[in-house]
C-alpha cells in the first residue's frame, strides 16, 4: 500500500517496526470482531494501548450499549479520549441522553461550552436553570430563540423562560417570524404564531400562508383587508408562484393590484420575482417586466438573469447594459469581465473589449483562459511548491486523528478513514492543512488532498489538486472513444475527485459517476457486465464510451456533450432553440445552475490537466466551436513575473 510506503519513508521505519505494525493491525481486527458481538474485547485488546485505533474498541462497546452504558466508564473514556473523534461522538450522544432524561448534574459535568449543536445548548440552559446556577439566562434564552430553525423540544425551557418573564413580546415574535420565513423555516413561523396576541395573528398568518401555500394565499387575498400588510403578504405569494409560472403570477398580480395597495417594497417584491422567473423561462414579455423595475429593485442574481435573458435572445446591447448595471464587485470577476468583453466585440467595440480581456486573463479559470485567448496572452497558471516540509509533516503525523485516518485507510475502512481525516482537518490552521493535503496526495488519497486543499490560499497546489492517476488506462480508453485525454481526466476530477467508491445522492457511482442503468446500457452494447462500477478500469471504459457517444451525437460539440453528461441529452437539446449566441456565451444561458457551472469547470480542468501533462496546454478555445482562431499551445506565465 502506498500509504504504508510513505509512512515508512517519513519515519524511516525498519523492517522490524513495519512488521510489528502489521501484527498490531491483525490483532486490532481480531479485537474489533469481538466488540462487534457485544462482548468486552479487553483480552484481545491487551498490548494495543499505543496503537492509533485503540480508543475505538472502548468507544464501539460503549456506543453499542447505548442507554445502558456505565456512566463511570463513559466519564473515564472521555477523560482519556475526549479530544478525539470517537470521544466527540460519545460526548454528544451521552449529553443528548442526559439532556432528554433531565439528568442535569450529569449533563453539566460533561458539557463543554459550544459542544454540539442547538439541542445541547438548550439542554445546558435547562440544566443551569434547574440547578439554580448563576448565568445570564435572558441573553442565553434570546440567543436560543434567535437560533431556532424548527420545533425543538429540547429548547422548551428557554422558550418557557422568555414566555414567563414577558420577553416574548409581539415585536420580538413578529421579527422572529419574519426571519424564519426569510430562512425558509415555514413550520417554525407557523408555530410561533401562537405566541402572538390573538388579535395580531391573522395578519402574520397571511405571511406564513403566502410562503406555505401561495396559490391558496392568492385566492384568499381577494378577501383580505385592504391594507399595506395584505399587499406585502400577497407580494410574497406572487413571488413564490412565479417560480412555477411567471405569467400566472403576473396575471394574479394585476388582478390583485386593483384592490390591494401595492407600493414600495411590496410592489418591488412582486415585480422583481415575476421578472426573475420570466427571464428564467425566457418569456417574450420578460423584457417589459425587467424594464419596469427601478434600478434599486435589482439584486445581483436578477442582474445575472437579465444578462442571460438578453444573451439567449442575442440582444447584445441589452445584455451589456445588464452587466454595466452590476455592482463593481460583481462585475469585476473574470466571468463577467470576459462576457462584457465578448459583448463589446460583438458590438464592434474591440478596443474597449481588450481591457476587459486583459483584466480577466489574470485569473486561472475558464473565463480567464478564454480571455487570454482573445488577446493571445499567456495563461496565468502559477503553481506553488508542492514539496512536503519534513518537520511539519512529522508534527502533523503526530496528530492522533491523522494517524487514525491513515490506519483506517490501511485496513480498508474508507468511510471511517475519511470521517477521521476531515474531523481532524477542520481543526488545523492553513499551514497545517497545506501539509495535510500534500501528505494525502503523496499517500495516493486524491480525494482527501483535493478537499483538504480547497481554501483560496491552496488553489495553486496544482500537483496535489489535479493528480495524474490511472493515466495508462485513461489514455487507452480516451483513444478508443476518440476523446482528448485531458478532457477525460478533467471530467473524472469534476465528477468524483478521483474517489473510485464515490456515490452521489442520485445513485451515480465510481470515478465517472455512472448511473447504474446508464452503465448497464453501455455495458450491454459492449458485451460486458455493468459491475463492478467501483473498479477504476471498468468504470473508465464504460464512462469514456458513454461520453464519446454524447460527443458524436452532438456533432463533436464538447460544450454540449459536457452539459449532456451532467444534465442529460434531452435537457441539452431543449436548450438549443434558435436564436443561439456563440457557444462560449451560450454556456452562461444554461437554465440549470449546476450544469451552467459544471461545463466551465470541466473545460478549465482540462486546461490544467493538459498543462500538467507536458507544461504546454492547448488553448481552451480549441474545445469551443467557433473560437478555433485562437488555436495552438498557450504560454504559461504568472502575472507580474
Amino acid at each position: 500500500m502506498r500509504g504504508v510506503i510513505a509512512l515508512v519513508l517519513l519515519f524511516a521505519m525498519t523492517a522490524t517496526v513495519a512488521a510489528e505494525r502489521e501484527q498490531e493491525r491483525s490483532r486490532f481486527q481480531a479485537a474489533w470482531r469481538v466488540v462487534q458481538t457485544g462482548a468486552n474485547p479487553a483480552d484481545a485488546a491487551r498490548g494495543l494501548e499505543d496503537y492509533p485505533l485503540y480508543p475505538y474498541l472502548a468507544y464501539e462497546r460503549l456506543r453499542r450499549q447505548g442507554d445502558k452504558a456505565n456512566d463511570r466508564e463513559v466519564a473515564a473514556f472521555l477523560t482519556d479520549w475526549g479530544d478525539t473523534l470517537p470521544g466527540d461522538r460519545l460526548r454528544t450522544s451521552t449529553l443528548t441522553r442526559y439532556g432528554r432524561a433531565g439528568r442535569h448534574e450529569d449533563f453539566l459535568a460533561l458539557y463543554v461550552e459550544g459542544q454540539g449543536g442547538l439541542d445541547l445548548r438548550c439542554y445546558a440552559f435547562a440544566a443551569r436553570q434547574a440547578r439554580k446556577l448563576e448565568f445570564d439566562a435572558l441573553a442565553e434564552a434570546v440567543a436560543v430563540f434567535d437560533a431556532l430553525d424548527g420545533d425543538r423540544p429540547a429548547c422548551a425551557a428557554a422558550l418557557g423562560f422568555l414566555r414567563g418573564k414577558g420577553h416574548l413580546t409581539e415585536a420580538r415574535v413578529g421579527t422572529r417570524i419574519d426571519a424564519a420565513l426569510a430562512a425558509g423555516h415555514v413550520a417554525l413561523a407557523q408555530k410561533l404564531l401562537a405566541e402572538l396576541p390573538a388579535s395580531r395573528r391573522p395578519a402574520r398568518a397571511r405571511f406564513v400562508l403566502a410562503r406555505r401555500d401561495p396559490a391558496t394565499a392568492l385566492t384568499q387575498a381577494r378577501e383580505w383587508p385592504v391594507a399595506a400588510d395584505s399587499a406585502a403578504a400577497a407580494a410574497i405569494a406572487i413571488g413564490q408562484l412565479a417560480r412555477k409560472s411567471a405569467a400566472d403570477a403576473e396575471a394574479r398580480y394585476q388582478a390583485l393590484a386593483k384592490r390591494l395597495p401595492f407600493s414600495g417594497d411590496a410592489k418591488a417584491t412582486a415585480e422583481r420575482e415575476i421578472a426573475r422567473y420570466g427571464a428564467v423561462e425566457r418569456l417574450p414579455q420578460a423584457a417589459a417586466w425587467l424594464a419596469r423595475l427601478a434600478p434599486e429593485a435589482f439584486d445581483e442574481n436578477l442582474r445575472e438573469w437579465q444578462v442571460r435573458y438578453h444573451l439567449r435572445r442575442t440582444e447584445y446591447a441589452e445584455a451589456l447594459a445588464g452587466i454595466e448595471g452590476m455592482p463593481e464587485a460583481q462585475a469585476s470577476g473574470a466571468r463577467w469581465r470576459y462576457t462584457r468583453g465578448r459583448l463589446l466585440e460583438l458590438l464592434g467595440r474591440g478596443e474597449e473589449a481588450a481591457g476587459h480581456f486583459g483584466a480577466a486573463a489574470r485569473e486561472a479559470n475558464f473565463h480567464g483562459f478564454l480571455a487570454a485567448d482573445r488577446i493571445r496572452a499567456p495563461y496565468a497558471i502559477c503553481p506553488l511548491d508542492g514539496l512536503l516540509d519534513t518537520d511539519r509533516t512529522l508534527a502533523l503525523l503526530a496528530e492522533g486523528g491523522v494517524q487514525r485516518a491513515l490506519e483506517w485507510q490501511a485496513l480498508g475502512e474508507h468511510d471511517r478513514a475519511r470521517a477521521e481525516w476531515f474531523w481532524q482537518i477542520a481543526r488545523l490552521d492553513s499551514g497545517q492543512r497545506r501539509q495535510a493535503g500534500l501528505l494525502a496526495s503523496r499517500e495516493g488519497l486524491a480525494e482527501w488532498a483535493i478537499f483538504t486543499l480547497n481554501g483560496p490560499e491552496h488553489l495553486r497546489q496544482y500537483e496535489a489538486r489535479f493528480p495524474l492517476l490511472h493515466l495508462e488506462i485513461i489514455e487507452r480508453e480516451a483513444e478508443r472513444a476518440t476523446l482528448p485525454t485531458p478532457f477525460v481526466l478533467a471530467l473524472i476530477r469534476a465528477e468524483s475527485a478521483w474517489n473510485p467508491s464515490a456515490r452521489s445522492h442520485a445513485g451515480a457511482r465510481g470515478l465517472m459517476q455512472l448511473m447504474p442503468q446508464t452503465a448497464a446500457n453501455v455495458a450491454r452494447s459492449l458485451g460486458l457486465r455493468a459491475e463492478p462500477l467501483h473498479d477504476p478500469a471498468h468504470n473508465i471504459r464504460l464512462g469514456t464510451t458513454y461520453l464519446g457517444r454524447r460527443v458524436k451525437e452532438l456533432e463533436g460539440n464538447v460544450v454540449l456533450a459536457t452539459g449532456a453528461y451532467n444534465a442529460g441529452l434531452g435537457a441539452v437539446r431543449r436548450w438549443l432553440a434558435e436564436p443561439l449566441p456563440p457557444w462560449d456565451l451560450w454556456i452562461e444561458t444554461v437554465p440549470y445552475k449546476e450544469t451552467r457551472e459544471y461545463i466551465p469547470r470541466v473545460l478549465a480542468f482540462s486546461v490544467l490537466y493538459d498543462w500538467r501533462s507536458d507544461g504546454s496546454p492547448e488553448r481552451i478555445s480549441v474545445r469551443i466551436p467557433g473560437l478555433s482562431e485562437a488555436a495552438g499551445p498557450a504560454p504559461v506565465l504568472c502575472p507580474g513575473s
